[in-house]
């Protein structure tokens, strides 16, 4: 773990980077059709993914994570509704479908939702998140990082590492509760 993360983490108490960002909202749509207020969407924190359904290297990484952390939530909160969500936002609408992200993200647990944002929207996002994503050669490069938000969409922490400690994540998760 680079320097300045390490010492970020030591000084704030948690295991993601802390930051203090105002809230950050914007509309998206769902695989229904149907569009949302990311601030109005939530219900308590949600932890957000910027990626595509079609990457090789660090969303199915990133996918797994949030897979496996709803489920170590889901044994922890023994059957009772969770009081997180988890937003994939695609970054590659011309093909991750909403069919495709429904059968991927969707239908994975009731926690689970994926997004499709407008074109501009999508980038100011990107630029707000310093989410840099780029098309080389016809293939997306982009960052993966994982981001906590609070309720009331403040971001909270960004997570950064290829592994993540599902323990570690919960108590970042557990000081917003």
């Amino acid at each position: 773990m680079p320097g300045a993360a390490w010492l970020n983490q030591h000084i704030s108490g948690g295991y993601g980077v802390k930051l203090n960002q105002p809230s950050l909202d914007f509309d998206w749509q769902d695989v229904a059709g149907q569009w949302h207020r990311f601030s109005d969407w939530q219900q308590g924190p949600s932890y957000v993914f910027l990626g595509f359904l079609n990457c090789s290297q660090i969303c199915p990484v990133r996918l797994g994570q949030m897979f496996r952390f709803e489920q170590h939530l889901s044994k922890e909160w023994r059957g009772e509704a969770l009081p997180v969500r988890f937003l994939f936002i695609t970054v590659d609408p011309q093909n991750d479908s909403p069919a495709l992200r429904n059968k991927i993200i969707d239908s994975q647990s009731s926690a689970f939702y994926s997004a499709q944002l407008p074109q501009q929207q999508l980038r100011q996002l990107q630029q707000r998140l310093v989410e840099q994503v780029s098309t080389q050669q016809g293939t997306i490069k982009h960052a993966g990082n994982l981001y906590l938000f609070s309720a009331d969409a403040r971001l909270q922490r960004v997570y950064g590492q290829w592994q993540l400690s599902l323990e570690q994540m919960q108590n970042d998760l557990n000081l917003l509760l």
